[in-house]
C-alpha cells in the first residue's frame, strides 16, 4: 500500500470518527430534548393540574359566597318588606283606634248633651208643675171657700184690675208670716167662677145668692164674716194681715 492510500484512509476514518461523534453529539442533544420535552410536559402536566384544582374550589367559594350573600339580601329584604307591613299594620291600628275612640267620645259627648238637656227639661217641667200646684193650691173656686175649715181670707180678683201687682206683694208678706191666717184667691175670669161676677153685689153666706161686683176682699169662718170691696179697704186689711 502506498503512502497515500494510507493517508487517505486514515483521513477517511477520522472524518469517519468526527462524523460519528457528530452524530452521538446529535443524539445526545436529541435525546436531551426529548427528555427536555418530556419533563417539561410532566412539569406543566403537574403545574397546571393543581392550579386548574384551585380554580374550581375558587370558582365554588365565590359561587358559594355569592349565594351566601344573595340569601343575606334576600332575607333582609324580607325583613325590610315585613318591617314596612308591620308598621303598615300598626299605622291602620292606631288609625282604627283614633277613628273608634273619636266615635265614642262624640257619641259621649251627645249622650251627656241630651241627658243634661233632659233633665233640665224635667227639672223645669217640675219647678212648674209645683208652681202650679202651689198656685191651685192658693187659688180656689168660688163655690169651694166655705168648705176650708178655720179663719180664712179669700181674695176674688178680675185679671183686668190694675191693682193686683199691689195686692200680690201684700200677699206675699202675709204668706210668710206663720201668724197671719191663710189667704186664697179666686179668678173671676175663671168659667166657674164668672157666675158669681154680677152688677150688684151679695155677700150672702148662701152661694146660690153671693154676687160681686169686682175684686172683693172675704174674710170666712165658717160663714162670711167681714167684705172689703175697694182698692182702700183691701190694701189696709193686707196690710193689717203682714
Amino acid at each position: 500500500m502506498c503512502l497515500g492510500d494510507i493517508m487517505a484512509k486514515k483521513k477517511n476514518q477520522k472524518n469517519n470518527s468526527k462524523s460519528k461523534i457528530k452524530d452521538t453529539k446529535k443524539g445526545t442533544k436529541t435525546q436531551k430534548k426529548s427528555v427536555s420535552s418530556t419533563k417539561s410536559v410532566e412539569i406543566k402536566k403537574e403545574v397546571n393540574t393543581p392550579v386548574e384544582d384551585d380554580q374550581v374550589i375558587i370558582s365554588e367559594d365565590v359561587k358559594k359566597k355569592t349565594d351566601k350573600e344573595k340569601t343575606i339580601n334576600r332575607v333582609k329584604r324580607d325583613l325590610i318588606y315585613s318591617q314596612n307591613d308591620s308598621s303598615d299594620e300598626i299605622s291602620k291600628l292606631v288609625k282604627i283606634v283614633l277613628v273608634v275612640s273619636s266615635i265614642m267620645i262624640l257619641f259621649y259627648g251627645i249622650t251627656v248633651f241630651v241627658t243634661r238637656r233632659v233633665t233640665a227639661i224635667k227639672t223645669a217641667k217640675l219647678g212648674k208643675s209645683e208652681e202650679k200646684s202651689e198656685i191651685q193650691y192658693d187659688n180656689i173656686l168660688i163655690g169651694t171657700m166655705f168648705n176650708i175649715e178655720g179663719r180664712h181670707f179669700v181674695l176674688i180678683y178680675s185679671e183686668d184690675d190694675k191693682n193686683m201687682e199691689e195686692y200680690d206683694s201684700l200677699l206675699k208678706s202675709v204668706q210668710a208670716n206663720d201668724e197671719a191666717p191663710k189667704v186664697y184667691k179666686a179668678n173671676l175670669d175663671e168659667s166657674f167662677n164668672k157666675p158669681y161676677l154680677a152688677s150688684e153685689s151679695d155677700y150672702s153666706s148662701d152661694l146660690s145668692k153671693f154676687k160681686v161686683k169686682g175684686t172683693t176682699l172675704i174674710e170666712i169662718d165658717g160663714d162670711i164674716k167681714s167684705t172689703y170691696d175697694n182698692y182702700d179697704s183691701i190694701k189696709n186689711k193686707l196690710g193689717e194681715l203682714e
